[in-house]
This record gives C-alpha cells, structure tokens and sequence, in this order.
C-alpha cells in the first residue's frame, strides 16, 4: 500500500518505494546545565512531526505532482499526507482517550453528553437520558475539524472502549470544501467497521451514537487507519443473566428483595414483585451470592423492564462480598477491587403483586491494544530537491521535507 500526498480532495497514490523515509517527530528538547551539575530540560508543548522522503529516477506523473504542490501552483494551503505507515491516523489523544493538550484534537458531543477531558488525562463521559441524537464526535485537526480521507479506499474507524453504551459506529464524510457528503453506520459495534471513502469526499470525521446512560465512563482507546487489517479485532461480552432472569421467570431464590413488607411471589411461574413502602430488588446468581463475577475495569450494562422501577443500577463488590462501588447508570466500569455485580432496582407503592418482567446484564471485556495515533498530516513542504542525473534528462531524483502543521493553542 502506498502513500498518499497532494491538496485535500486531489490526492496521489505514490507506489513507488521511496529512497529515504524519515518519519521523525520534532522534540526540540533543551538541556539547561547548573553550576552544580544538575540538568533541567525544556520541551515545547507542541512536537510536529517531520518527514524526509527521497525518490530516485522518480516516475514523470508523480515528479509533475510534487512539483506543482512544492511550487504551491495550485495555492498556499497545506498539503495533505496519508500515511499508511501511521497504523492509526488518529491525533495522539484521541487515540488514547486523553483530554487535548497543545497541538492535540478536541471533543464534541450533543448538549446531553457531559465531556470531562482535562488535559493529558482520560477523557470520560457522562449520560443521563440518552436519545436518538445522542452522539460523542473526535474532532480532526483537518480544516472543518475533520480527518483526511482518499476515496475509493479502505478505513475502518473503532472505539471499543463505549461499544457497551454504543448503537453505532459513525463516519461522516465531507468534500475538500468541507460540505457534508454521506454517513455510514455500523451496529455491530463489538468490531471495527469498514468502509470504502466514497467519491469526491476529501475528509471524514468519526463519531459514536449513544444509547445508554453512563457516569464518567472512560472513552478509551480508538483508531481510525487506512485499509481494514484492524478490522479482524473483536471485543469480548456475555450475558450474565440466566435465561430465567432475562424473562423475569422462577425460580425466586435468584433474587433478593429487601423493603418493609416487600415480598417476591410466583405467578403463573413469572417472579411478581410486592413493595408497600420502599425497597430493593437484586439479582444474583443463587441464593447467598455476592453477585456476578466481573474484573476490574470491565464494563457492566444493566437494563430492566420493571415497569414501577423508581431508580436503577448496579452495585460492585469485593471477593469478601464488600461494597466497592456503585452507580445508578445503565452502564460502569468495575472499579479497581471489584470481583462481583449486583444490578438492582428500586421501587415504591407497589401494593399488589407486579411482574418484574426482562432484564439483562452484558459484562464488556476491557479493550484490546491498539495503535499509537500518529495524526492524518495536514502539512506544509519546506523543502523541495530535483536532480537531473547528466546525459539522461527523464530521470530525475527528487527531494521533500514536509512539517506538520499544528496549533500550539490548548
């Protein structure tokens, strides 16, 4: 696979292997040496990256590109590298789920997502009330906060760390003039989807549509790549229900109910739920268990269909059976020291017995490692080589340094 260089939405594939590929980031770090010996260094807050590319005898189509873009013949704009180098064409803490610091890409998200992403650390999400429009969006470092896109090619876009509070993978993709195109969906958001850049798209922007309701849940890990070799990942899950429990059926001794004379009963072989006043109901595997087996850092989704319902969630607990942490949220991450999850329900003025009805507990496997984002390059050229080799006019040696064009604001 080759690489791909030019203005956004005029792109070319270059498949001949260059001479020199030097794909170096610039550090710029400073040492500051004391009278005593010790040493203080100084880093900018910004590192963009560089690349050095040389080609020999290069091909007169591919010389006639590069010559225009070293020229800026066709305007001053940045010029644009798609690199199939970079496994994750992702900014550097979009990939890892981090808050943007200088030079890195932001968040965005519909008025009922709460982003917390402070610089260098997790970015994480919290959701209340979900709708069909409740969307998280990576902004790109591309002009329209998009990402660069070659059409007719391969990407595959995944973020597995929200596939539990997930409906959809989204790409939109957008023209070089940065008018919107199309979308294309996934639901199958236990995987990576990929998708083929649709003619005349110049830039593409990921994004996941949400569907349940979470409290500071990490965003994780994502990766956004050309070609579809990522694609044979896949994230792990499993119901923790039995097939009793995911119908609301007996036997009773899988649940716990504590409330005043709060009371479970058999009806027609459907558990039925009694609460006067106030009061918890609980699912466990069998009677005296502290929950469902879970391991820290796994995300846990409960859903319910108990229709008196005044309140939900789920409840972690220790091997000892202590209480490490709860929340009130469709969706959470076992915190560190968890071994067990207990979802639960709450309810009031149930007076007469009420059926608890469907239920479902999926338990997430954390994500899998992914590639290190490395960003699209939007880049300017600032440095342009041509040598002609004597007595033969058409084959020619060509030259260039290209920067990468970042902002230093955070």
């Amino acid at each position: 696979m080759g690489m791909w260089i030019g203005r956004p939405g005029n792109l070319r594939q270059f498949n001949e292997a260059a001479t020199t590929f030097d794909r170096s980031p610039t550090l710029a770090v400073a040492e500051f040496r004391a009278l005593a010996g010790g040493v203080t260094t100084w880093a900018p807050p910004v590192q963009p990256r560089r690349l050095k590319l040389a080609w020999q005898s290069t091909l007169a189509d591919d010389l006639a590109h590069l010559d225009r873009l070293a020229r800026r013949v066709d305007g001053p704009g940045p010029v644009v590298v798609v690199d199939p180098a970079a496994g994750n064409l992702l900014t550097a803490n979009h990939a890892a789920g981090l808050g943007p610091a200088p030079g890195h890409s932001p968040w965005w998200a519909t008025a009922n997502v709460t982003v917390t992403s402070p610089p260098y650390a997790p970015a994480t999400l919290s959701l209340a009330a979900p709708d069909d429009l409740t969307t998280l969006v990576w902004y790109g470092p591309a002009p329209g906060q998009t990402y660069a896109a070659v059409p007719g090619q391969p990407v595959t876009w995944w973020c597995p760390g929200l596939s539990g509070v997930a409906a959809e993978m989204r790409l939109w993709f957008y023209d070089a003039a940065g008018a919107y195109l199309t979308y294309w969906y996934s639901s199958a958001v236990d995987r990576p989807m990929t998708v083929t850049v649709p003619v005349g798209a110049a830039y593409v922007r990921p994004g996941v549509r949400l569907v349940r309701s979470c409290t500071d849940l990490p965003i994780g890990p994502s990766v956004l790549a050309v070609g579809t070799e990522i694609a044979a990942l896949r994230l792990g899950y499993r119901q923790a229900l039995s097939t009793a429990q995911q119908t609301g059926t007996v036997p009773l001794d899988q649940y716990v109910i504590t409330g005043t004379g709060a009371a479970l009963s058999d009806v027609g072989g459907a558990v039925n739920v009694t609460v006067p006043s106030t009061g918890t109901v609980s699912w466990v595997p069998t009677a005296g268990a502290h929950g469902f087996p879970i391991a820290s850092g796994q995300v846990a989704v409960f859903t319910t269909q108990f229709s008196k319902a005044t309140g939900f969630g789920a409840e972690f607990r220790s091997t000892t059976g202590a209480v490490v942490g709860t929340s009130a949220r469709q969706a959470a991450v076992a915190p560190a020291g968890a071994a067990f999850v207990r979802p639960w329900v709450t309810a009031a003025g149930v007076t007469s017995p009420t059926p608890l009805g469907a239920a479902s507990l999926v338990v997430w496997d954390q994500a899998p490692p992914l590639p290190v984002g490395e960003g699209t390059g939007l880049m300017s050229i600032t440095g342009y080589g041509q040598t002609i080799r004597p007595g033969n006019l058409d084959a020619r040696d060509v030259s260039l340094e290209l920067v990468e064009v970042t902002s230093a604001a955070g």
